[in-house]
């Protein structure tokens, strides 16, 4: 679900304004001919409105949703207050798009950021239009182009001195130059030297002007391709400098500018990378020396820091820093900044398993250095690479702005999110991501739901080690050539934590295992789920479920969406709508089915006393957000009708009360998960009903790479107050303290094993919720994505994930749903779910065929359930990741590195899906290992190369790797009816015709069962033709439990019997499988086979 759909009418700050679907759309403009309104980054519905344009969602990608409603509409309404800025009324300076601050200065106006929608933030400074007329004349018939730069448009032609001429033909410019006016030098005739493919942009905020470029020390020439700046800088003038790749840029917040950098005490040098800083940092007069010698303590050493540069970032710094160095394990390092006489927030995360003594024989070594300024190096002492090395300068400790930066060992690097990332690794081209919890869906470049600020590096020499900045501010990350990497946040502290692996596995577990690892999800959890925003009634409902049972298409859960709410209100149900929801519910329960409901933490405060207990009862115990005051709630706009308030989640009086709610409503509506969405938090106001006040919280001096023009937008002030502290340290920790919360409702709701799955997510979050990738689109593209998206959150530690299978926005059509169908069918997370006002795409909506080709992959994985529960199991009580990429488990290959469209089940299942349209084949690489084919069992030939394997529709390319035992079981239309089947064993011969593997088995459902020893646990080891068993927990739970089947792969050659637990079986032989069927046995540690 997403807030960008909302439908209706709701008062914002600047009147009624009002938002649509694709399909309720009023505009008469076609989608394809919409003039963008908001061509900028960040575009969302309250920023829109208040430009006075029209939010209307598409059928397609491409169009914008912000768009000019007429083709003349393209001013926004003034504002009624001026703020602190010098005018008497705000007169917008910057109607047309577009608007910049560099580029409104250009025009000699005022940037006045504002809090109240609709204001223009480019205002005239004495009411008067600063813009420029028109200059006089017609037309001329010889039409120059005096705007080929990006942006073209009326005004900003006007600020030129060109003339404005719409044209008919497809290829004549419409901004001018007038009848005997000279042009600028072309790009032939231009008298720099400097080439156009080196040319920095000096107005990069665009409008730039001749007279202001020329003002600005700059040089004005025409280019010869639209992307080329015409105002550019003077680089022959400029020194040499150091090396592009080592340079730190010194002006993060973007611009130019030589006296700002002079200021900083940083350093001003031409560069050959337009994408380099010419600002960066001089380490002989910036940064921190260290105060004496390292002091050592019990279990590592004490650094004092004294600030030795006069020049500041954005002031308030802290002269006096302490680093306290930590050896939590021998694979484990900590190192942790701070301001020892002063408190600062720190997350309050319980990061576990440090050693009760210092290690005695750790895997690295930490070095410290004084010249010319501090830094610091992390040593692997088995190879000597150095992990971590902070000469790379830039050290800053102040209030609102701290920042950090070190080389790295190599480029290969995964990590940082959550993101859209376009590649799982790294690029260092000066790669920027910003990092805090956004009510966004996935796009290149924006921030998304959660912050997970971790990365996993692959060394040169294929070891591996991964570092954790844990801090819960708004941050960013940027990624240099050197190959380096640049962190910054605007508050908190510098808390670092190295994992030393050295395998890439072992990274993920020695992460996983410090945050929290994941929880044991009930195993009807993993089947097949189904939910769409948009039913409309409970008859669609049902009428869905009827038709997927109707095609025998496995399905265990049915969600229901805000839709199935009382107008969006938590806690209730639609009466009339969902008439006879609460026995519906236990009818698919009684049918093996299970029931999902969402919760969003967001409640009308505008209902009449005594009619909407829920919000009564919160607001007797205190347990909302407040503003600045701490004692007022503060108040937003979400779904439920009129203003909405926010749970403070980090109260304790929250988690009763959301408790209570939660089990009031399961006696309603008998539910068996939660599913918490918009909890970034999101809000549809910037910030309040009231917008927020002007001061550095809410308004920091450096605003990291994020989406949206202050940290407010989407969500709400960051001078709220939460019980832990300002929302300004804890936005990011707002779905990660509502899901433990959470977790623990449920609990007290169900009596059973939780299943909470969560939108917003922190490291953490997987102890106790799933996560999905957020309101993705029905393309290709996010098809592809999904696949990197799904990989990463599995290094976040939050194993549980998925993405909306066929897309949640658009139509998704019969190939793309189907080749979506076969690549969901093996997210740990599988659940199709569409948004509202769409087709509906439930795999029995689309045919038979297609209904056939659901039934048969999900049967695929309904058989593979017991290897995927047994991987759960071994991250629940490992951290060890369950989907992984080639390269974590054949990472001495170095074409595994960067390969990010297969993944893996654990060790044993490798999965090349289809991703691109009108293809039946797929190009998948092979490790060097033996490699069956999961559907004919042949071995394939391919070994540490590619090969093209046939996917026709409905068919995606599976391979068993050898060495691997995997455990199934009989499908069926949901769990509870597969756990009655019998199992069977996959046994997969590698080159030394060995085996391994194990299977992990409870009651599905119930709290605790490893604590309790309420299961049953077999380890399968195959040598000499032979596999024997082991087994641990109870035997109550083996005894139920029924080998069925046996497939043994790369045997050489016919065996003349086989014999389980002493006794010949009938059996069959074919291209070196022996399979067995038909038996019927007892599991016990005395399982053995024999061929």
């Amino acid at each position: 679900m997403r807030f960008i759909c909302f439908i209706g009418v709701f008062v914002s700050v600047c009147g009624l304004s009002t938002a649509y679907t694709a399909a309720s759309c009023p505009s008469t403009i076609s989608e394809w001919d919409r003039v963008d309104c908001y061509p900028e980054a960040g575009s969302n519905e309250q920023a829109c409105i208040g430009k006075g344009c029209m939010w209307c969602e598409t059928n397609q990608q491409g169009p914008p949703w912000c768009f000019y409603d007429t083709p003349t509409a393209t001013t926004a309404p003034p504002g009624e207050e001026c703020g602190s800025c010098s005018c008497v009324n705000k007169v917008d300076c910057y109607p047309e798009p577009g608007s910049s601050e560099a580029g409104c200065y250009s025009r000699g106006c005022l940037w006045c950021p504002s809090n109240v929608n609709g204001e223009p933030w480019c205002i005239q400074s004495d009411g008067t239009s600063s813009t420029s007329a028109p200059p006089s004349g017609s037309c001329p018939t010889t039409k120059l182009d005096c705007y080929s730069d990006p942006g073209s448009n009326e005004q900003g032609c006007y600020d030129r001195g060109c003339l404005w001429c719409p044209a008919e033909g497809t290829n004549d410019p419409w901004c001018v130059f007038p009848e005997g006016v000279t042009a600028p030098p072309s790009s032939g005739g231009c008298p720099a030297t400097i080439p156009e493919s080196q040319r920095i942009d000096c107005w990069p905020g665009g409008g730039a002007t001749q007279a202001g470029c020329e003002s600005a020390g700059c040089i004005w020439c025409e280019s010869s391709q639209n992307s080329v700046p015409w105002c550019f800088f003077n680089t022959t003038n400029l020194p040499e400098g150091i090396d592009d790749a080592e340079r730190v840029n010194c002006i993060p917040e973007g611009g130019f500018s030589p006296t700002t950098c002079q200021e900083r005490g940083c350093a001003f040098a031409n560069v050959n990378s337009p994408d380099a800083p010419m600002c960066y940092y001089s380490n002989d007069n910036y940064g921190y020396t260290m105060v004496g010698d390292a002091v050592a303590t019990y279990n590592g050493y004490r650094v004092t820091l004294q600030k030795i540069s006069s020049g500041s970032m954005f002031g308030d710094d802290v002269d006096t820093v302490t680093l306290d160095v930590n050896f939590d394990t021998s694979s484990r390092l900590r190192l942790k900044f701070f301001d020892e006489q002063n408190d600062r927030f720190e997350v309050p995360l319980d990061i576990k398993g440090a050693d009760p003594t210092p290690p005695s024989d750790p895997l690295y070594d930490v070095m410290f250095f004084n010249e010319p300024s501090f830094y610091f190096q992390v040593v692997r002492k088995s190879t000597g690479t150095i992990l971590l090395d902070t000469s790379l300068g830039g050290f800053t400790f102040s209030n609102q702005f701290l920042q950090i930066a070190t080389r790295l060992p190599s480029t290969t690097m995964y990590g940082f999110g959550e993101h859209e990332h376009q590649t799982l690794a790294h690029n260092f081209n000066w790669e920027s991501f910003g990092m805090y919890a956004r009510d966004q869906p996935p796009d290149p470049g924006a921030n998304l739901y959660g912050v997970h600020p971790f990365y996993v590096t692959i060394e040169d020499d294929n070891n591996a080690h991964g570092v954790l900045f844990l801090n819960s501010n708004a941050q960013d990350v940027t990624l240099t050539p050197a190959p380096g990497l640049v962190y910054r946040t605007i508050g908190g502290i510098l808390d670092m934590y190295v994992f030393l692996g050295p395998e890439p596995n072992s990274v993920i577990e020695q992460y996983t295992s410090a945050i929290g690892t994941t929880f044991l999800p009930p195993y009807w959890s993993l089947g097949f789920q189904l939910c769409r925003y948009g039913y409309g009634s409970l008859d669609t409902v049902k009428e869905t479920v009827a038709r997927m049972d109707a095609y025998d298409i496995p399905l265990d859960v049915q969600y229901g969406d805000i839709d199935y709410m009382d107008e969006q209100r938590d806690f209730t149900y639609d009466t009339n709508k969902y008439n006879g929801l609460p026995d519906y519910v236990k009818q698919l329960q009684a049918g093996g089915k299970h029931y999902v409901i969402i919760l969003d933490p967001c409640l009308t405060e505008d209902d009449p006393i005594g009619t909407y207990p829920p919000y009564d009862e919160g607001a007797s115990m205190n347990v909302y957000v407040t503003k600045s005051d701490g004692v007022t709630p503060i108040s937003g706009k979400v779904w439920p009708p009129g203003q909405s308030v926010f749970p403070d989640f980090t109260n304790p009086d929250t988690a009763t009360w959301w408790t209570d709610q939660c089990k009031s409503f399961h006696n309603v509506i008998n539910f068996d998960g939660l599913w918490i969405d918009m909890n970034e938090p999101a809000n549809f106001v910037t910030g309040s009903t009231e917008g927020c006040e002007d001061n550095t919280l809410n308004f920091p001096p450096y605003k990291p790479k994020i989406w949206g023009d202050i940290l407010a937008d989407k969500s709400v002030c960051p001078d709220a107050r939460h019980k832990l502290g300002n929302h300004y340290d804890v936005h990011n920790l707002y779905g990660w303290s509502q899901s433990n919360v959470t977790m623990q409702s449920a609990i007290a709701s169900t009596g059973k094993r939780p299943f909470v799955i969560s939108r917003s997510t922190f490291p953490g979050s997987g102890q106790w919720s799933a996560h999905w990738l957020g309101d993705n689109n029905a393309a290709w593209h996010d098809l592809k994505m999904s696949v990197i998206g799904m990989l990463e959150f599995n290094f976040f530690g939050i194993p549980y994930v998925g993405a909306d299978i066929c897309g949640f926005n658009g139509d998704s059509g019969d190939e793309l749903c189907s080749r979506w169908m076969e690549l969901g069918a093996f997210y740990p997370f599988s659940r199709n779910h569409n948004g509202i006002g769409y087709k509906e795409q439930d795999p029995a909506n689309f045919g038979d065929a297609f209904a056939q080709r659901s039934r048969d992959v999900l049967r695929i994985r309904y058989t593979l359930l017991p290897y995927l529960y047994t991987l759960f199991y071994e991250a629940h009580t490992t951290g060890v990741g369950i989907v992984r990429p080639l390269s974590f488990e054949f990472v001495q290959d170095k074409a595994t590195h960067s390969i990010d469209e297969q993944f893996m089940w654990g060790p044993g299942l490798l999965f090349s899906p289809v991703l691109y349209q009108g293809m039946t084949s797929v190009d998948a690489y092979l490790p060097d290992a033996r490699w069956y084919n999961y559907y004919t069992s042949v071995e394939e030939s391919v070994r540490g190369g590619e090969e093209t394997f046939a996917a026709p529709l409905g068919k995606i390319p599976i391979h068993v790797r050898g060495g691997n035992v995997i455990p199934t079981q009989n499908p069926a239309s949901n769990t509870v009816a597969a756990r009655k089947n019998p199992f069977g064993l996959i046994i997969a011969l590698d080159d030394s015709d060995k085996a391994s593997g194990e299977l992990y088995w409870d009651d599905g459902d119930s709290l605790e069962p490893i604590v309790s020893g309420q299961y049953a646990l077999f380890q399968f080891y195959v040598q000499n033709n032979k596999l024997t068993t082991t087994a641990e927990g109870s035997q109550s739970i083996a005894s139920g439990m029924t080998m069925g089947s046996l497939t043994i792969l790369g045997v050489t050659s016919a065996p003349g019997s086989v014999r389980v637990n002493g006794n010949n079986v009938n059996f069959a032989y074919s291209n070196g499988e022996i399979s067995v069927s038909g038996i019927s046995v007892t599991m016990s540690s005395s399982f053995n086979v024999e061929w």
